[in-house]
């Protein structure tokens, strides 16, 4: 009765949400009235009681599994923009054929949609915690085998809603990759058949992404086959990512010319004899080498002063080990100290796009001397072209060890998907802002 009661309160304020969204694309429009030749022929209440458009979002959205299904935040937003790019095509494609499309001005309905895609997937993160907190949004679960996974995953994230359960009163069963007894797994499985509402296999095998994977049912074997497509071997794939690149890189070059003028500036007022940039050869695709640029941080000619200050420190040579990293590494100017905190050090790198070195989003670029350490994972992470962020950069940075850097990027390269890039050019924004992990 709590979760029913959950759902109706999620399907009440994302109708509350697609309101809003037309509210203010409406006034937008109002607002910007004179740049537009054609006046607007109905008031706020001709859009915001369009019945039709409720209902096919809200339907679409139920299709999508958003009010059956417990999704985590960027899994279910991937689902809610969907849903809302395919309410918006049914939409304009009902108001054609009823010959309305004319009455309605198609600046407020795709305003007010775009709205939507940054307000549900909020006001459902925010709602979900509250409803969580009053104990509607919980269901408990029972777990066959042990994963400390779940703890740290599963049990106490709001977003999903699961908690601890025990035979009873559980509605779900978990099954943990390292329970491997068949026999008592089916057992199991045949006594649930009344009790449990729900079934949850842990794979095995977790470096790779099942989500998007498909299902074939073998009917007379009576037994399933998964299906996971390798995305880069996709040539169209590639070719978006590769716009992709090109479209952001020169949209936000205009910004980085400005951004780069000041910093320039900074560098030299600090040291006025030396460079701006630093150019160091990096592998890229295919292990292809490439000059990569960054914004000079360390002081010139420091080698004798990073020698001395290891004398001094030699407990910084196992964390550079460790890390690839000095925890204070003595060459970095005061300048260089806050690049680095703000990631800002690496905006040169927009140069390597536009070579076709690098990507906006991908692996670290490693260095040649990298090669043995980086080990079986060598051609699979240089499988693809480099980025100036990835999956290291918004999961730790500094404070993740060289060994899980690579297992990241491998993760990645096994996984790509243009909504991850998205998912991971969204966080970073986040990481920079907030100076997560870096040194």
């Amino acid at each position: 009765m709590k979760e029913l009661l959950a759902r109706i309160i999620f399907i009440l304020i994302d109708a509350t949400m697609i309101f809003l969204a037309l509210m203010m694309a409406y006034y937008m429009r109002y607002l910007f009235s004179a740049k537009f030749t054609i006046p607007l022929l109905h008031d706020l209440t001709h859009y915001a009681t369009m019945p039709l458009l409720y209902i096919i979002i809200l339907a679409v959205m139920l299709y999508e599994g958003i009010y059956t299904k417990r999704f985590d935040f960027w899994q279910e937003h991937k689902r809610i923009a969907v849903s809302l790019i395919i309410s918006l095509v049914i939409v304009f494609a009902i108001l054609a054929l009823q010959k309305e499309a004319e009455s309605y001005s198609r600046f407020i309905i795709i305003t007010s949609f775009v709205m939507m895609m940054i307000f549900i997937p909020i006001e459902k993160r925010l709602v979900k915690y509250w409803l969580y907190r009053m104990g509607l949004w919980r269901r408990a679960a029972l777990v066959l085998g042990e994963d400390p996974f779940f703890e740290d995953h599963v049990f106490g994230n709001p977003y999903l809603g699961y908690i601890q359960g025990d035979e009873q009163t559980s509605k779900t069963l978990f099954i943990a990759s390292d329970h491997q007894e068949a026999e008592e797994i089916e057992t199991i499985l045949d006594r649930s058949v009344k009790r449990n509402q729900e079934i949850i296999f842990i794979p095995l095998i977790k470096s790779y992404d099942f989500s998007d994977s498909f299902i074939i049912h073998i009917f007379n074997a009576r037994t399933n086959l998964i299906v996971l497509e390798n995305k880069l071997l996709s040539r169209f794939n590639q070719l978006l990512k590769g716009i992709s690149d090109y479209l952001l890189s020169l949209l936000l070059l205009p910004f980085i010319m400005v951004i780069t003028a000041v910093i320039a500036a900074l560098i030299k007022r600090e040291e006025p004899s030396g460079e701006i940039f630093f150019q160091q050869m990096r592998m890229g695709r295919d292990a292809h080498l490439f000059t990569c640029y960054k914004f000079r941080t360390m002081r010139e000619n420091s080698d004798g002063l990073l020698q001395e200050y290891l004398k001094n420190n030699p407990a910084e040579n196992h964390n550079y080990m460790i890390y690839h990293k000095y925890e204070n590494d003595p060459r970095i100017t005061r300048i260089g100290h806050f690049l680095r905190k703000t990631s800002l050090d690496e905006l040169p790198q927009i140069l390597n796009i536009l070579k076709g070195e690098m990507s906006l989003i991908g692996p670290r670029p490693y260095m040649p001397q990298e090669r043995e350490k980086i080990g079986d994972k060598l051609s699979m992470i240089l499988a693809v072209k480099p980025g100036i962020t990835g999956l290291w950069q918004v999961s730790g940075r500094s404070e993740i060890d060289f060994i899980s850097r690579v297992a990241l990027d491998a993760w990645y390269v096994r996984n790509w998907s243009l909504w991850t890039d998205f998912v991971i050019l969204i966080k970073t924004v986040k990481v920079v802002i907030k100076r997560e992990g870096a040194v």
